[in-house]
């Protein structure tokens, strides 16, 4: 009864009439649903492979998920923006969004597989031949997955966008496990593991998208321009934010090896499961305020980003007391260096949170160049400090490298808000007597409707 009412607020509807309240509600458990069977595929493949094969897990699938990201210059997000302002149809945008996947998946395979036959000296002996077949298949797969999940937050499918979230991380977990456990498997039955799993969420991605419109691979000049025009500033700063969020990967694998990569990604990954508020926030949020105007997107980003900034905090402390207990109740004792890494990481859900909600609003005022300029303010200070502290701290020094750069990176998305806006930082930051109120009420209302 509870979840068909709840379900019921955000079926398939406009954009601007998403339901952020219940929006983020059901993304949030969908996302922690899907972020506990990461959690627990992680766990296998950390006791069975031991810190080492973590590492080439983590440095492999970042790698391929990195190009997945960078590929599609911003032109799927940009989809959501110019489909939300009425500037195109969602089919024209998805043929454009296709035929450049096609296009730049091509070039991709094609480079990694010389890279597999041919194996030039430059490239790291670390990185076998079939690692080249997994960044090629994974990542071109990937691309497509978030090619068709933009595509149903444009068409206001939010439940439909939320299964195919979790049923990534669902398919992941059933065949790594299975490989593991069942097969006995090393670390390239699970890099294959983990590429099937994408390959079959995309697979339903693609038949939930087909149901609400019309699928092709046809180049719309005009779409493109505006989606290009749009995205590609966004992607510049993407890039920037991307290299905050996974050069430190590549730096503790160059400088401590892949042991301590392991550490890293434990602590990291933990860590992370905090940022599941704000990204599934997210995933209603923009859609929601693209369709907006700059009057209301101002008020309505101020009073999201105070309100989950205090639901985040409420986690976080509670993550801050078991931390260590969490660490070696589930990897085991032998992954107790990633503890302290783990402390100093927690609190980047609060300034990711800021990141999301103020970037993403500025972005649906047509200001997607916003993500540039933080990531100008923050890139110097994870190159800088990465370099200075990661070959004489190891995974600690990387931990407060990211943590240096989170801040340095909602410092400027706040302050370019403000002035845009003209919204106090308090009024952004701080929650208020009326929050409370109302988030008493809300409360009320909803287990009142749950128990009807």
């Amino acid at each position: 009864m509870l979840w068909r009412k709840v379900s019921r607020s955000v079926r398939d509807v406009p954009q601007r009439e998403l339901n952020i309240g219940a929006g983020t509600a059901i993304g949030f458990a969908i996302r922690i649903g899907g972020y506990l069977l990461a959690a627990l595929t992680g766990i296998v493949v950390a006791r069975a492979l031991g810190p080492h094969s973590r590492g080439v897990y983590s440095l492999v699938t970042t790698t391929a998920i990195t190009y997945a990201s960078s590929s599609e210059l911003g032109l799927s997000p940009a989809g959501v923006y110019v489909v939300g302002q009425k500037q195109s149809t969602l089919p024209k945008v998805l043929g454009n969004n296709f035929a450049w996947l096609l296009a730049v998946g091509s070039l991709w395979t094609a480079a990694n597989l010389a890279a597999a036959t041919f194996r030039p000296a430059w490239l790291p002996a670390s990185v076998e031949t079939q690692h080249y077949l997994i960044f090629a298949a994974a990542g071109v797969a990937a691309c497509a997955l978030a090619i068709v999940k933009d595509g149903l937050l444009a068409a206001g499918s939010i439940l439909a966008f939320g299964l195919v979230d979790f049923l990534e991380p669902f398919f992941r977990c059933l065949l790594i496990v299975t490989a593991v456990v069942v097969l006995g498997v090393g670390i390239n039955g699970v890099l294959l593991g983990w590429s099937l799993a994408i390959a079959l969420a995309l697979l339903v991605a693609l038949r939930l998208l087909a149901q609400r419109t019309h699928l092709t691979v046809r180049f719309d000049r005009p779409t493109f321009r505006k989606q290009l025009g749009f995205g590609f500033r966004g992607y510049l700063g993407w890039l920037l934010q991307s290299a905050n969020y996974r050069l430190d990967v590549f730096l503790v694998a160059a400088f401590v090896g892949h042991t301590e990569l392991g550490f890293y990604a434990v602590a990291f990954g933990l860590a992370e499961m905090l940022w599941q508020i704000p990204f599934a926030l997210g995933t209603v949020f923009f859609p929601k305020v693209a369709a907006m105007d700059a009057d209301e997107n101002a008020e309505v980003a101020a009073v999201t980003c105070r309100r989950a900034l205090f639901i985040t905090l409420i986690p976080t402390l509670g993550a801050l007391l078991a931390g260590r207990f969490l660490i070696e109740l589930a990897y085991g004792s032998e992954f107790s260096p990633s503890v302290i890494s783990f402390y100093i990481l927690a609190p980047s859900a609060l300034l990711y949170t800021v990141h999301r909600v103020l970037s993403s609003a500025l972005a649906a005022r047509g200001m997607p160049e916003s993500t540039l300029y933080g990531g100008l303010a923050s890139v110097p200070i994870t190159l800088g400090l990465g370099l200075f502290l990661i070959p004489r701290w190891g995974i600690e020094g990387a931990a407060l490298t990211s943590m240096a750069a989170y801040a340095a990176n909602a410092v400027c998305i706040t302050a370019i808000f403000s002035a845009v806006t003209g919204k106090p930082v308090h009024d952004i930051m701080l929650i208020n007597r009326l929050d409370l109120r109302w988030s008493l009420q809300t409360a009320r209302t909803f287990l009142a409707r749950s128990d009807a």
